[in-house]
């Protein structure tokens, strides 16, 4: 066989793709809004206290509760790499590639359920 031929034989059973690029839409990631929280009111009915200093979202380990603005007065919960969930508004946000090591979160250090009134859901 020829290079030509070998080039061209099937590989089990289907032939070599010419073009190897993804295809579809590509990611699109939006900058992260203001919380709205931030400052706002905490209409959680358990107690909880962040930390002190702050931490980068690469540090953040699934499923931990954090804040986003050092007041405290909001909870997020990171899903994974790249999206977290607000407690509060039960919106969604998107952390994009390019700010996952510099983006600083103050993680909860302390929760309190046990002192809420009325269940929080």
């Amino acid at each position: 066989m020829t290079d030509q031929q070998i080039t061209d034989k099937p590989i089990n059973g289907r032939l070599p793709s010419i073009d190897n690029s993804r295809k579809g839409r590509k990611k699109e990631w939006k900058d992260l809004t203001v919380d709205p929280l931030s400052e706002g009111s905490d209409s959680h009915q358990a107690e909880y206290v962040t930390g002190k200093a702050p931490m980068t979202w690469a540090l953040l380990e699934v499923g931990q509760l954090f804040s986003r603005s050092k007041s405290g007065k909001n909870l997020h919960v990171k899903l994974n790499h790249g999206r977290a969930i607000c407690l509060d508004t039960r919106q969604a946000i998107e952390v994009k590639p390019s700010i996952r090591n510099s983006l600083q979160v103050w993680i909860v250090t302390n929760f309190n359920s046990t002192s809420a009134a009325k269940p929080d859901f």
